[in-house]
């Protein structure tokens, strides 16, 4: 189905009105305008920031626009092409759009983004309860060659695990170890107004909004052969364009050869969440208008989770604070 302004119409002047509305200390920042680019090959119109350079904002559209259909419902879609950070910088959080700006001289800290995952917290530590750990083998695409329609990288590999069912806990602000899981797991939450080191060199990385609707999960086993996880060079910064859009990542680290950890970290309202670059992740449980960090300059290693018979695993959430989770692949 042809996406159309009834079926799916960017978040950006909607929250923008809303934000700058209800705090009277915000009401002297100038907010910036939204145009609009109809990409005809993807089929779908999408905002972008007027002030960002016409000819990145081309380049940046054509790498990160993507639409998603299953059974004539959208299930993924862009919304808004927010901002542009250049090579080398850090950037600071927003609650508004552009939700995620390139640092000035004056708010740069020390560091890179690969000094969140540094941490002295050990995932042995943690309560068992806190996540999950399975065997399976990792196998990029340049050694097992699946097909994925809904990887925007390419070729996906395969993590052949031998559990046919998998249960991943989740951990929320209101979890006793959130804290300690977040940096055993090498991820970092941060609120408005912070700096967070960045500085990526290879590129420029594009901040980018895009409508995750219930039907991601219906499209992710009929239309992309199943739930994945990946990893790349790059990092990835996750927040919310409001109150009612919901961040679950998946974030998972290798512990042995063929042993994986696993747990769902629940973003808080209003938070972000860096993902360092070489953080294994997923965001496919993630609902509503999520603005996302990233780029297409380097490649991904991605794999989708199978078992030993080559068909997707079937996954739960294994949470009593997220009702609705935990049977999603139904």
């Amino acid at each position: 189905m042809p996406i159309t302004l009834a079926t799916s119409t960017p978040q950006v002047q909607e929250n923008l009105h809303i934000t700058a509305a209800s705090s009277s200390t915000k009401k002297n920042i100038k907010l910036p305008d939204y145009q609009e680019r109809r990409l005809n090959d993807v089929g779908i119109t999408v905002k972008y920031n007027a002030e960002l350079s016409s000819q990145k904002v081309e380049s940046s559209l054509k790498a990160v626009s993507i639409h998603r259909v299953v059974n004539n419902e959208v299930a993924v879609t862009t919304n808004a092409l927010h901002s542009i950070i250049p090579p080398e910088s850090d950037v600071v959080i927003n609650r508004s759009a552009p939700y995620i700006t390139p640092a000035p001289p004056s708010q740069t800290v020390e560091g890179t983004h690969q000094n969140i995952s540094v941490t002295n917290t050990s995932l042995s530590s943690l309560p068992e309860s806190a996540f999950s750990v399975i065997e399976g083998t990792w196998q990029d695409a340049n050694t097992v060659n699946i097909a994925a329609p809904g990887n925007v990288f390419g070729a996906s590999g395969c993590l052949s695990c031998a559990d046919v069912l998998l249960e991943i806990p989740m951990v929320t602000e209101l979890s006793p170890a959130f804290e300690d899981v977040t940096q055993a797991f090498g991820v970092k939450i941060f609120d408005e107004g912070e700096t967070v080191p960045v500085k990526f060199d290879k590129c420029d990385l594009n901040v980018v909004e895009y409508k995750i609707t219930p039907a991601n999960h219906q499209y992710s086993l009929e239309e992309a052969n199943g739930f994945f996880v990946e990893r790349h060079e790059f990092p990835h910064i996750f927040i919310a364009s409001s109150d009612q859009d919901e961040i679950i990542i998946t974030v998972g680290k290798q512990v042995e050869d063929d042993k994986f950890a696993l747990v769902n970290i629940k973003v808080p309202e209003g938070k972000a969440i860096m993902l360092p670059g070489g953080t294994i992740h997923t965001d496919s449980l993630s609902r509503g208008n999520i603005v996302i960090m990233l780029t297409e300059c380097v490649g991904a290693d991605t794999v989708l989770m199978h078992d030993k018979d080559s068909q997707p695993i079937t996954l739960r959430v294994d949470s009593s604070e997220r009702i609705g989770l935990a049977e999603w692949h139904l």
